[in-house]
């Protein structure tokens, strides 16, 4: 994959911040196997996230008059329509994240193609029309995957993790904005026992200094005007101790002069992406 270059205007603009939660609820490789259906608890772990979480975290959003982005499995989209259709009627932005959560990178181009179009089809059965936007689950494009973003009606990615600004596919009709694995919650507040995921981390971080990183290297995108995403999981960080910290986070955003706080898609629509759906 190709892309061309970014450029960094220091200081003449302000940062964007994309507060870009993955709606994952119970999906990923445990459904995809079909093993989650005999693990009852670790089902009710990735529930958690639209049964609980979310609605915490729209009272957040509500209260600073800013909205999000919520990537999101078309199979969540499915079983928690009313939630959904919530999202979107408080003003935020309902986007694509596989049917159950699948990974793209070493599977066939005609199994990621009936991906990509069974969840544009629930998408505009549950939502009433497709999703703009598309994050990878784990980051895990192969190469053919932006071709058939683009053929499947995605006119952005939120994938991959090697870039500051937004960029355009050299050839493909897609805009990328990337998002850092740094603002990935899971990297400071997962840790699932049976099995254990992420494998190696051994402790959860304490709340207060993962979110003072995090508004650090705000205070220093803001330095350069760069656009940052959050790489957030409703189920992991919409605890309600959690929740406190992210309220008081978005707070110290809004406070800013120099950041604005963007869905993906307006991010997008700003590098020449399609916003009519």
């Amino acid at each position: 994959m190709t892309h061309a270059s970014e450029t960094t205007r220091a200081g003449s603009t302000p940062a964007r911040v994309v507060l870009a939660f993955d709606l994952d609820g119970p999906t990923g490789e445990a459904m995809v196997s079909g093993k989650i259906w005999q693990r009852p608890g670790y089902f009710a772990l990735g529930a958690y996230g639209p049964h609980r979480a979310v609605p915490r975290i729209l009272d957040v959003l509500r209260g600073h008059r800013v909205a999000a982005t919520f990537f999101t499995p078309a199979w969540v989209a499915r079983t928690w329509p009313e939630l959904c259709r919530r999202i979107l009627a408080e003003g935020h932005e309902m986007a694509g994240h596989g049917d159950r959560h699948e990974k793209f990178y070493g599977r066939g181009r005609d199994d990621q193609a009936d991906i990509l179009r069974r969840s544009q089809q629930s998408f505009r059965d549950v939502l009433g029309h497709r999703a703009l936007g598309f994050r990878a689950p784990s980051g895990d494009l192969a190469p053919e995957t932006p071709e058939l973003l683009a053929e499947h009606g995605y006119t952005y990615s939120s994938s991959m993790r090697g870039g500051d600004q937004p960029y355009r596919y050299a050839g493909v009709p897609l805009v990328e904005i990337p998002a850092k694995s740094l603002f990935d919650d899971y990297s400071v507040f997962a840790y699932h026992r049976a099995p254990d995921f992420p494998s190696g981390l051994d402790r959860i971080a304490p709340y207060r200094p993962a979110f003072r990183s995090w508004a650090e290297e705000v205070e220093a995108a803001a330095e350069e005007g760069l656009t940052v995403s959050t790489i957030w999981h409703p189920k992991v960080i919409g605890t309600p101790g959690r929740t406190v910290l992210m309220d008081e986070f978005i707070g110290g955003l809004v406070d800013r002069d120099d950041v604005r706080v963007m869905r993906a898609d307006e991010v997008a629509a700003e590098h020449g992406a399609v916003s009519a759906v």
